[in-house]
């Protein structure tokens, strides 16, 4: 499991974005989906948020140019739009509503990141049916944490110490949520935009997580993790196909993040076979 946040670049955690949880998980058999031909794992791409910030693959597109577009630039004056986004966001959340985009920006509220709920948002194949994805925290240490702020003043990396804080002392609880997909109608694939209404069909429990106390970074091995592994919504198996305008483009985008990635560290990305080979 990586829990993460969504810029490009490496940032100071006041500049508050939306949070991701990224699962790789080892021997799974089957059919591969191409570009993932001769491995093992299956990755699972989810972030805090039902749905995407956009409809279709031309906005993502658009969103995708302007992240490229400003990283590694501007480091101050993205704390300063991130501080003015987050009161507008917490004004809008005062009323009873929130704003994908103004999460998206930088003004996400600074809240501590393993009290968060993280979903595929888009649709994927669930072997013969199609669903979307979601992991939740049931432990009643991580649920404690839902929407707890946690401080981040003078601490450039405070969302790293704080999973490290919880880690080092106690384990965690998640569980493994699927939305199935019932109604053509109300639940379409090719607009990421649109939630799935619940009523209509409720994310139902199908697995947990279980992860028992331990050291979640280490200054040596983690960023060697990082630089030689990666993870891919298309990674894995054809039973969890990705669907939709938006799963299709995000192909080409992490393809192209990846060969980007190689030009700045330098270190070819090597798949894992299993846990003990990620450093």
């Amino acid at each position: 499991m990586r829990f993460s946040t969504s810029p490009g670049d490496i940032l100071d955690d006041k500049v508050s974005t939306p949070r991701g949880l990224a699962i790789k998980v080892f021997d799974v058999a089957g059919e591969r989906l191409p570009g993932s031909e001769g491995a093992t794992t299956q990755d699972f791409l989810l972030v805090n948020g039902k749905a995407f910030a956009t409809p279709n693959a031309k906005a993502f597109l658009a969103n995708v140019k302007l992240l490229a577009a400003t990283t590694d630039k501007a480091e101050g004056l993205k704390k300063v739009l991130s501080a003015v986004l987050g009161g507008a966001e917490t004004i809008i959340e005062a009323a009873g509503g929130q704003s994908a985009t103004l999460k998206s920006l930088g003004g996400h509220p600074k809240t501590h990141v393993l009290g968060e709920s993280f979903f595929s948002m888009a649709p994927i194949r669930f072997g013969d049916y199609v669903a979307k994805l979601g992991v939740r925290p049931i432990a009643p240490a991580l649920t404690a944490l839902t929407d707890k702020p946690v401080h981040l003043d003078d601490k450039p990396n405070g969302l790293r110490e704080a999973v490290s804080a919880f880690f080092a002392g106690q384990g965690g609880e998640w569980e493994v949520v699927v939305q199935l997909r019932t109604s053509a109608d109300t639940m379409p694939i090719e607009d990421a935009h649109k939630p799935w209404p619940e009523d209509e069909s409720p994310y139902l429990p199908v697995a947990r997580l279980v992860v028992g106390p331990q050291a979640s970074w280490d200054e040596a091995r983690s960023p060697r993790i990082n630089d030689a592994s990666a993870c891919s919504p298309w990674h894995g198996i054809a039973a969890h196909q990705p669907l939709g305008s938006i799963m299709r483009v995000r192909k080409a985008v992490y393809e192209a993040s990846q060969a980007f990635r190689l030009t700045r560290t330098g270190c070819p990305l090597h798949e894992p076979a299993a846990v003990a080979d990620l450093g």
